[in-house]
Order: C-alpha cells, then sequence, then structure tokens
C-alpha cells in the first residue's frame, strides 16, 4: 500500500510540473521539432531498457512506463534544450540510481553560464533545515539565517520539485540534500525552476526566531563561483586535499579514506595498497583498542579498493556478492555513446564476454573467480570501530560501509550512506548523447547485488547508530560534531 501511495504521489508530482517548462520558453536557446525530440526521447527510453540492468530494482514495468508516458506527453514543437531536459529528467531521476545521470546539453550549459540568473546565495541544510552561508551583497547580513522560502514557495517544495530531476540510490534522499548543498540550490533553481531578476526570500534568524522579506537580485554565474570560491577561502568549505591519512593518539587510531580511486592515490604519489599495509602496520605496532574509519567523503573508485580494506578489519570468511549481473553482451546504440568507435565496443564486448556468462534462467552473470575476494590479513584490527558516514558515502564507499554493517559490530555515526546498503548499478558506464538535443546521459550495466542480510529497508543505505549533525553556529565555527561525538562515546566505552 505504501509503494502505490508513493506512485500515486510522484505521478502527481510530476502532473504539476507540466507547465513548468513555460518558464523557460523564452531564453534565448535554439528551439527544436517535436520529431526531433521525439526521437531523442524514443532513443533515451530504448537505452535505459536495453543498457540499466537496474532499472526495475525498486520499480516495475508499468510504473516506470507510467512516468515514460506522462512525459512523453508533454513533448511538443518549438521547446528549447532546457524545456527538453525538464521533460526527461524525471524519468532519470525515477531510475532511482545515482550512476544514472543526466548533464544539460552545451547550448543550455553555455546558455547557464553566460547569461543565467542565480539568487546570490550558498547553503547547507543541517538537521532537515537549510541555512544560508553567506551574506549576499554589504547591506544584507544573513549569514547563518535559516531559508524559509523563495519567491513564495517553501524551501521544502522546492527540494521536492528539484529532487524529481535527478536520481539518488533507491529511496535515499540525504545523498539529494548533500547534492545541493553550498551553491547546488541556487545552479538547480535555475535549471528547473525560473530565472527571474528579483528574488523575494523569506528568512529566519535561528538564535531569536525572528522572520523577515528581503528581495535580492540575481547576480550572474560568474559571481555566483565568486560566492563559493570566498567560502572556501574561509574554510567554511571543505575540500579533501589528499586521499587518505592516518593518525594515531592515545588509544584511538583515526584513519580517514576519502576515496577508494587508485587513480586519485596515484596523483597523490602513492599507492593504496601500499598505505593501507602501512597504515595497519602502524595500528598494529600502536597497540589501540580503538579506530576510527572516517568515509564521510568517499564516493568510491576503483572496485576491490574497498574489499582491501575490509580485509584488514575481520577474521571471518564471506562472499561479498550474491550475484553481478550485465545487461547484455552487446548493444544497439554504440554509435550515440562513448563507445561509437569499432575498436572501443568491441574492446567492451570481449571484456563483457570474457568476465560473464549466460545462466540457465537467462541472466547474464559474472563468472566465478572475477574480482576475487580479497584474503583475510594477519595484522588485521580487531578492537572496537567507529565509522563516520554521511549521504556522499556512496558506491564502493558504501559497498565497504554495508560490509561492515554485515560482518562486524562497528558502530556507525553521522548519516545514512548515500549507496544502498544491498548494492548498486554500476561498473561499465555508457555516456549517451542524444543527437539532436546533445542531452548527455550516463547509464550503468552493471547490477552488483551485496551478500547481505541485516535488517535494513530495500532501498535505504546504512543507517547509523548515532544520527549526528552540527548546528548551523557549530558548522559555521568550523566545529566537527560527528568527530567530537564519537570521540567521547569513545571515552564513555572505554
Amino acid at each position: 500500500m505504501k509503494k502505490l501511495l508513493f506512485f500515486i504521489l510522484f505521478i502527481t508530482a510530476c502532473s504539476k510540473t507540466e507547465n513548468t517548462t513555460e518558464v523557460f520558453s523564452n531564453l534565448d536557446l535554439p528551439k527544436y521539432s517535436k520529431t526531433a525530440l521525439e526521437k531523442d526521447f524514443l532513443l533515451l527510453i530504448n537505452s535505459l531498457k536495453e543498457a540499466h540492468t537496474g532499472l526495475y530494482w525498486y520499480n516495475t514495468p508499468t510504473k516506470f512506463d507510467s512516468i515514460v508516458q506522462l512525459q512523453q506527453s508533454k513533448l511538443k514543437d518549438s521547446l528549447n534544450s532546457l524545456e527538453f531536459y525538464n521533460i526527461i529528467a524525471p524519468i532519470i531521476a525515477y531510475t532511482k540510481e545515482d550512476h544514472c545521470d543526466i548533464s544539460l546539453p552545451p547550448d543550455a550549459s553555455t546558455y547557464l553560464t553566460e547569461k543565467g540568473k542565480f539568487i546570490p546565495i550558498n547553503v547547507i541544510v543541517l538537521n532537515k533545515k537549510t541555512f544560508i552561508l553567506n551574506n549576499p551583497d554589504a547591506k544584507t547580513n544573513i549569514k547563518g539565517w535559516q531559508l524559509l522560502e523563495i519567491n513564495g514557495l517553501k524551501t521544502e517544495a522546492i527540494y521536492r520539485k528539484i529532487f524529481q530531476t535527478f536520481a539518488s540510490d533507491g529511496f535515499i534522499e540525504i545523498s539529494k540534500y548533500r547534492f545541493m548543498d553550498m551553491y547546488r540550490l541556487s545552479l538547480e533553481y535555475a535549471k528547473t525552476i525560473s530565472q527571474p531578476d528579483y528574488f523575494n526570500i523569506k528568512v529566519k534568524n535561528p538564535d531569536t526566531g525572528q522572520e523577515k522579506q528581503l528581495v535580492l537580485k540575481a547576480c550572474n554565474y560568474k559571481k555566483l563561483a565568486e560566492i563559493r570560491k570566498k567560502l572556501k577561502q574561509e574554510s567554511i568549505l571543505k575540500t579533501p586535499q589528499e586521499p587518505a591519512s592516518i593518525s594515531i593518539n592515545n588509544n584511538t587510531a583515526l584513519l580517514t579514506v576519502n576515496s577508494f580511486s587508485s587513480d586519485n592515490f596515484e596523483e597523490a604519489g602513492i599507492s593504496f595498497e601500499t598505505f593501507i599495509k602501512d597504515a595497519f602496520l602502524k595500528i598494529e605496532k600502536s597497540g589501540v583498542k580503538n579506530l576510527i574509519i572516517d568515509m564521510r567523503e568517499n564516493g568510491g573508485g576503483t572496485e576491490g579498493n574497498e574489499d582491501f580494506l575490509f580485509s584488514f578489519l575481520t577474521n571471518k570468511p564471506y562472499n561479498k556478492y550474491k550475484y553481478v549481473q550485465a545487461s547484455a553482451f552487446t548493444y544497439s546504440f554504440y554509435q550515440y555513446t562513448d563507445y561509437n568507435l569499432e575498436d572501443d565496443y568491441k574492446e567492451l564486448e570481449a571484456d563483457l564476454k570474457e568476465e560473464h556468462y549466460k545462466a540457465e534462467d537467462g541472466r547474464i552473470l559474472r563468472k566465478p573467480g572475477i574480482q576475487a575476494i580479497e584474503p583475510l590479513k594477519k595484522n588485521a584490527f580487531h578492537g572496537n570501530i567507529f565509522i563516520l558516514t554521511s549521504g556522499w558515502t556512496y558506491s564502493g564507499g558504501a559497498e565497504f560501509s554495508s560490509l561492515m554493517r554485515e560482518h562486524t559490530n562497528a558502530i556507525f555515526i553521522g548519516e545514512e550512506t548515500g549507496g544502498c546498503f544491498y548494492g548498486n548499478t554500476s561498473g561499465y558506464i555508457f555516456e549517451l548523447t542524444l543527437p539532436n538535443t546533445k542531452t548527455l546521459i550516463d547509464i550503468p550495466i552493471l547490477k552488483f547485488v551485496l551478500d547481505v542480510n541485516k535488517n535494513i529497508p530495500q532501498g535505504r543505505g546504512v543507517l547509523p547508530d548515532y544520527e549526528v549533525e552540527p548546528t548551523i553556529k557549530e558548522f559555521l565555527e568550523g566545529k566537527d560534531i560527528p568527530m567530537e561525538f564519537t570521540k567521547k562515546l569513545i571515552l564513555k566505552t572505554s
């Protein structure tokens, strides 16, 4: 019954966006015939159905086709690429897989960069409230204030509307909120809602409860980028400087792993495996009893690196995947993708055939022994483990978190992971370019189903044992509240 209600609400929400494209109709962008748009639309739908192995993981074909039919009915003559984007984006969102992504076509992207109108603020969502991180001009002091409304629309409704235009794994929302942090609310508002000359906003002082209405003049993209740059200079926006680090203090080791990408480690002049081996040698020699693993910025990377780290944290044999499934051995739409050269798609087909076989039930499954389980390590850590996660903990980062939740007693602090507990659809990814509008779509073709069985709702990530977020005051002061909470928790449990 809940799934039916969700579907009805989604259909209702989509139908309410029927006039959304009209606000963009007068933009200085090329217009396309209905015939050209229909061709792009059908190519997108057929490619998704042919290649996206996890398309029906959280949907039924009937529900997906209903969304397709609804959005297709909005096609008409003389739509521009931004209007078309807002018609097909809800279909991408409904795949419920964050590896399936949509990007603006070049003409719309260029328009936003050169002529777009944006609300001149960066924001962050904390404890389900939206806070402003900068003063939009010299006369307006609202840094740290809660944003309640933009042009008469409550922030909750704005997020709901924008959330219909890009996917997250399953039913996870925290990853969407994290994506919208900083400058993204302004950017996505301009892409999907409107681009007015002025923004009438309602804000609230979190300390006094005072509310007031303000009118902000729209800024251009250059100014929006300058706001973000200034926040970085003020250290309000923290960007990881290195792929990983290890530090030991008293009876606790802190292992921060910001990426599982082997390329990121090579760019930093180190090897992932060498770094992890050295880190656990240091941990073993120190004799510490507590280990904090910070995965909050880890969006994944090279397959197998999450296994390598996990192998230092358990002493029990395990199986990682129930199965890995490919959608096909060959595809009909190569000419519209980044595999359009014969050498490229022939190499892809050879790899798929080498790594997969056709099972009796018709599925194309990965052969046993491909990406074998990493052997357990003699110097594995068996003390107390505390893992920090966020909505940015995704793909391989989320898979590592799932393994830790399933096979260890690790305590999780922070936010739900951005990747689903039971797996994802990723691996090889086609970048599909729709030939008329040039809209870009990423389509993943391998479905990774983890061999995990904890009682976590389908379509949700690893849920924290302790959900911890800072207040806006603590955030602006640069306090790492989840880390502070974890260290206090260690002192209590020691």
